[in-house]
C-alpha cells in the first residue's frame, strides 16, 4: 500500500471495545487503558471506520447519516480523527499507556528533592499532635513550637484527641544551613520525604505529605481533581485544571447553602461511585483574597503561606460538621472555566463529552481499567446531569448552578 493509500484508509485497533451511552459511545482500550467519549456526529464516523470507509468518504457519510451539513461534518470527522488518534486508538499506533494507571505514588507529591537531608535522628519535640484524614490518624511531632505553628494553620481543624498508635508518623527536624539559614527538614516514619526552605512553606509541605498518606490508603477507584458540593442527598463535582476557578466556585456555593465537601480533590469510591467528603482547609490564592473575602469572612485574618509552585495562599478551615458528612451518589457534573471577559453562561454536555472531560481530570487510578469497571462507568454516567459552565461572576454562576441542581436538602 502505497503513503496516499494509506493516508485514505486508517485502521482501528482490533481491541477496541464499544459501549453505548445514550445515542453515543465510550470506546475503551484495555491495552491502553484509554476511554474515549464520542457524541452522535463522532460515535458516526468511528462506527464508518469500523466499516473500512475510507477517510476521503467519510463527511459525505456523516453528513447523510447525521443530518449536517457538509461543512459541519468536515469538521466532526477532522476532531474525530485527532481525538483517536491522540488516544492510540489506530492499529498503527503503539500502545502508550494512560498516565493514570499507574497506582498512587505520588499522589500530590512533595517536588524537593530529599538527597541531600541527613538520615533521621530522633529527637525530643517541643510538640506532638494527632490529626485524622479520611481514615488514617497521624501523629505530627516538631523540633520547635513556631513549626507547630505553621503546620496547625494548615491542618489544625483535623487535629483530634485520639490515642494509641498512629498510621503515620510525620517528624519536622530543623538544620542549619552554610548560610546561616534554618531548613525545615520532614520524614515519614523515619525517612526523608520533603524539606521547607522557610517557616512560611512548610505548612503547606506537611499537607501534602499527610494527604499523599491518607488518599493511598483510602479505598478509591478514581481520583478526580475537581471541587465537590453536596445537596444534601447527592453532590455536584466540579473538574477542572488547576486556574479554572474551581475553588472560588466551591467557595461560593457553600456561602450560599451548599455542602461543602472539598474544594480540590474527589474521591470516587470503588462499586458505589460515591464520594466522601474531603475536609482539607479550603485553599485561596493572594490574587483572589479580596474577592473571596465576601464568600470567607476569615480569609484576611488567615496566615500566608508559600506553596511549592511559588503560589502564596490562605487556608480557611472548612464548616466543623464536614468530615461527619457521608458518602453520596454523584446527580450532576459541572465543569468551570473562569473567564474574565466572558458572559456568564451554563450549557448542557452530552454525558460521552462529560466523561471524557472527568477522565481527563482523573489524577489516579487505583487499579487497572477492566471491562466490568467500565460498564459500570458508563452505567453511572447515564444517570448523571452534565453541563460546562463559563463564568466571570460567581453570584451568576452560583445562580445558574441552583437552577439545574435544585434546592439543598437538609
Amino acid at each position: 500500500m502505497n503513503a496516499r493509500e494509506a493516508a485514505e484508509h486508517m485502521e482501528l485497533r482490533t481491541d477496541l471495545i464499544q459501549l453505548p451511552l445514550d445515542d453515543e459511545l465510550v470506546v475503551f482500550c484495555e491495552d491502553a487503558q484509554r476511554l474515549v467519549g464520542l457524541n452522535a456526529p463522532a460515535a458516526l464516523v468511528f462506527r464508518a471506520l469500523q466499516r473500512g470507509t475510507s477517510i476521503s468518504q467519510l463527511p459525505e457519510i456523516v453528513s447523510r447519516e447525521g443530518h449536517l451539513s457538509l461543512q459541519s461534518a468536515e469538521r466532526w470527522v477532522a476532531t474525530t480523527l485527532d481525538a483517536l488518534r491522540s488516544h492510540g486508538m489506530f492499529a498503527d499506533q503503539p500502545v502508550v499507556e494512560s498516565p493514570t494507571a499507574d497506582l498512587t505514588k505520588n499522589l500530590h507529591g512533595v517536588a524537593r528533592h530529599v538527597v541531600d537531608m541527613p538520615p533521621f535522628e530522633p529527637f525530643v519535640p517541643a510538640s506532638e499532635k494527632h490529626y485524622r484524614l479520611l481514615g488514617t490518624h497521624a501523629l505530627i511531632r516538631c523540633v520547635h513550637k513556631d513549626q507547630a505553628r505553621a503546620v496547625d494553620a494548615v491542618l489544625g481543624h483535623l487535629a483530634t484527641e485520639e490515642e494509641g498508635a498512629p498510621d503515620v508518623l510525620i517528624e519536622v527536624r530543623r538544620v542549619k544551613m552554610a548560610d546561616g539559614r534554618l531548613r525545615n527538614d520532614v520524614y515519614r516514619d523515619g525517612k526523608p520525604v520533603a524539606y521547607a526552605p522557610r517557616i512560611h512553606m512548610l505548612g503547606p509541605t506537611v499537607k501534602s505529605i499527610l494527604w499523599q498518606s491518607a488518599v493511598n490508603a483510602h479505598d478509591f477507584l478514581f481520583y478526580i481533581h475537581a471541587g465537590v458540593v453536596g445537596t444534601g442527598a447527592s453532590c455536584i463535582l466540579l473538574p477542572a485544571a488547576a486556574g479554572s476557578g474551581k475553588s472560588s466556585l466551591t467557595a461560593a456555593l457553600t456561602h450560599s447553602g451548599f455542602r461543602f465537601y472539598s474544594d480540590e480533590v474527589a474521591l470516587i469510591e470503588r462499586d458505589s461511585f460515591r464520594v466522601p467528603p474531603m475536609p482539607l482547609a479550603i485553599c485561596i490564592k493572594s490574587t483572589g483574597w479580596d474577592l473571596m473575602a465576601r464568600y470567607l469572612p476569615e480569609l484576611h485574618s488567615m496566615r500566608a503561606h508559600a506553596r511549592e509552585d511559588g503560589k502564596i495562599v490562605r487556608y480557611v478551615p472548612p464548616p466543623a460538621d464536614t468530615a461527619r458528612q457521608a458518602a453520596v451518589p454523584v446527580s450532576h457534573m459541572i465543569f468551570p472555566r473562569y473567564d474574565k471577559d466572558a458572559a456568564t453562561e451554563m450549557q448542557p454536555l452530552a454525558r460521552s463529552e462529560g466523561l471524557a472531560r472527568l477522565m481527563s481530570e482523573c489524577l489516579a487510578l487505583r487499579a487497572r481499567l477492566e471491562l466490568a469497571t467500565v460498564e459500570s462507568l458508563v452505567r453511572w454516567t447515564e444517570r448523571i446531569e452534565c453541563y460546562s459552565l463559563t463564568f466571570s461572576s460567581l453570584d451568576e454562576a452560583v445562580r445558574l448552578v441552583q437552577q439545574v441542581a435544585g434546592p439543598v436538602k437538609s
